[in-house]
């Protein structure tokens, strides 16, 4: 049979471990058949069903960690992703919705169906026309070995910067409260459509941050004559990119299912009590 639930435990961490052991009580409690993901080593869990993310996915998943392990997740899920529970195994995991002491409750409220779905959309990415992963989160052209680079940006066709510094972010609503806040772009709410453009650094001190519509077409090219650079996709996959490489950034076809309940559907209560009262 297979399985209906799929579980995702973020690697060598004791209490996502123990918090994984939880969860697999409880669905268990409930009759529910569940799998984990192939590349889980914690003993304890050696001996239920595995699953890969590269295959054939459960109708739901439950990601335990914190955001880095959701971000890694959907990376590999490049198609439609079915509905996910985050739950916090970590210090900040603004994505990751419920926390430690309230487990039991919201795995069963999740198979039970007593929750809502909201729906975030992701970016396509393409270097020199070749496609790479859609993230969640941004994507982020940094200088490498920290010499400046050059780089032209345009908007539907249209330049808008010219960047001598340290990089550029196009990132997200989801992710305009990670690296493009750092870098001094503005915290959007998620229920807009848009999309946010963060030059890093530039030597030009009047560029400021620009919020464009969600579909929106970014393209970045390396001038000749600009140092090299990397390609980081939602933190977790880089690539090299030479003088004369150009990325596009765009609406990507599929988005992410998150499972919200009714404490975490407010944003701002998330963005206060995960981001802003951050240490």
């Amino acid at each position: 049979m297979k399985a209906s639930v799929g579980l995702v435990v973020k690697r060598e961490s004791s209490l996502a471990q123990e918090v994984a052991q939880r969860v697999a009580r409880t669905l268990e409690s409930l009759n529910v058949g569940f799998a984990v993901e192939k590349s889980t080593d914690y003993p304890e869990l050696s001996s239920y069903e595995r699953f890969s993310l590269k295959g054939e996915l459960p109708e739901k998943l439950i990601v335990i960690g914190g955001d880095g392990t959701l971000l890694r997740t959907l990376l590999s899920i490049q198609r439609e992703s079915p509905v996910l529970l985050g739950i916090r195994a970590g210090k900040r995991g603004f994505l990751l919705e419920v926390d430690r002491y309230e487990v039991e409750e919201r795995v069963k409220d999740f198979i039970e169906g007593r929750y809502k779905v909201v729906e975030y959309p992701r970016l396509a990415v393409y270097v020199n026309n070749e496609a790479f992963p859609c993230v969640m989160n941004d994507a982020v052209l940094l200088a490498k070995m920290g010499k400046m680079v050059r780089l032209i940006a345009s908007v539907d066709g249209y330049v808008a910067m010219r960047i001598d510094g340290d990089g550029i972010i196009v990132s997200t609503t989801i992710g305009s409260t990670a690296h493009a806040l750092s870098a001094g772009g503005p915290i959007v709410d998620p229920r807009l459509r848009v999309n946010v453009v963060v030059p890093l650094n530039p030597v030009q001190l009047h560029l400021r941050p620009i919020v464009i519509p969600g579909e929106s077409y970014v393209e970045i090219s390396l001038t000749a004559n600009s140092n090299e650079a990397y390609l980081s996709l939602d933190g977790q996959v880089t690539s090299e990119l030479r003088p004369g490489s150009t990325i596009a950034v765009g609406p990507c076809n599929f988005g992410v299912k998150m499972a919200r309940f009714k404490r975490g559907e407010n944003f701002y209560e998330r963005l206060y009590t995960r981001v802003l009262t951050y240490w």
